[in-house]
């Protein structure tokens, strides 16, 4: 077998609130891509590291990665990195970190087309250029930055004979107070589904908008009966296998020594990484043992009961064979 890791969009500046221009992806067997955030600081600068990251994954508001139009990849780059950590286990990380003013530094964070990298039965299969594009819009810059750069490397794996990929694609909704049902795709058996509450991400009440949840095909009840997403959202201490404070720790600000005080460790503890998720996983094994079939269902879809109306978001985790 062999693989290739090489460079498919050199750096270009991110312009605030801006869509990148689109450019192709290469045509060979492609199992991850790796997205590079180049930052330089701004006085002052970023809180700390872990504020300083979480800037850069909130501006990054949408990625598409389309084949001949069709919505391979699509959400906000907080959403494709929290599947991506769920189910492949692949972690963004830092090249270099540092608070010095005009330093730069880098946050790379995987794309995973297969269920784990390098897999050559599990990745998106070989295509013609122009078909396999890739998109993306950004937002404000953070506060502890003044320019962003992208670039983008891929790794092909050029031997591969896939029988499969993955497709994940956020949808959005605003809930209702009470009962309300989010429709699920149906074909393709589901390796999990990604949810996000906008009520447990945004308050200290825990009045949540899925609030509790079912899972229901065909009007029969699935995998989750009954589950309070409060649960479901602490449960990613065991999906993740690590502790709540992500991505480590950290420590108590000195407030006469760094303009900082206590309250601003809370913020980072808060705003950081998964706060407001939860995920249903229909392949815990990661064999294929538990995977949700829904080809000739007439009707899949996760049922909600809340008490708040505010946005909510979920990514079915599709596992796409590959006909020849």
């Amino acid at each position: 077998m062999r693989f290739l890791h090489s460079i498919v969009q050199p750096a270009i500046d991110l312009a605030a609130s801006a869509d990148i221009a689109a450019f192709d992806l290469p045509v060979n067997p492609l199992s991850f891509l790796l997205l590079r955030f180049q930052i330089t600081n701004v006085a002052p600068a970023a809180l700390d590291t872990y504020g300083g990251l979480d800037d850069v994954i909130t501006q990054i508001t949408n990625i598409n990665v389309k084949h001949q139009g069709e919505n391979i990849i699509s959400g906000s780059l907080r959403d494709l990195m929290m599947l991506n950590l769920l189910y492949q286990k692949v972690w963004p990380w830092a090249t270099k970190l540092t608070d010095t003013d005009n330093a730069v530094r880098s946050f790379v964070f995987p794309l995973c087309f297969g269920r784990r990298p390098y897999d050559p039965k599990c990745c998106f299969p070989a295509t013609t250029r122009g078909n396999l594009r890739f998109e993306m819009t950004a937002g404000a810059d953070g506060a502890g930055y003044d320019d962003i750069n992208l670039s983008v490397e891929a790794v092909e794996l050029i031997d591969a004979q896939p029988s499969d990929y993955l497709k994940y694609v956020t949808s959005a909704r605003t809930s209702v107070i009470g009962q309300f049902d989010a429709p699920l795709p149906i074909g393709n058996p589901l390796l999990g589904i990604l949810l996000f509450d906008t009520g447990l991400f945004g308050s200290d009440d825990e009045v949540l908008s899925w609030g509790t949840i079912k899972l229901l095909k065909d009007n029969v009840e699935q995998y989750y009966p009954l589950s309070d997403f409060a649960t479901l959202a602490g449960m990613l201490g065991l999906q993740l296998g690590m502790p709540p404070v992500w991505p480590g720790h950290v420590h108590a600000f000195n407030g006469a020594a760094a303009g900082l005080d206590n309250s601003d460790e809370q913020q980072v503890l808060n705003s950081f990484g998964p706060l407001g998720y939860a995920y249903l996983d229909f392949d815990p094994l990661r064999d294929g043992s538990y995977v949700l079939e829904t080809e000739g269902a007439s009707q899949l879809t996760i049922r909600g009961n809340g008490a708040e109306a505010t946005a909510v978001r979920y990514l079915p985790l599709e596992w796409r064979k590959i006909t020849k």
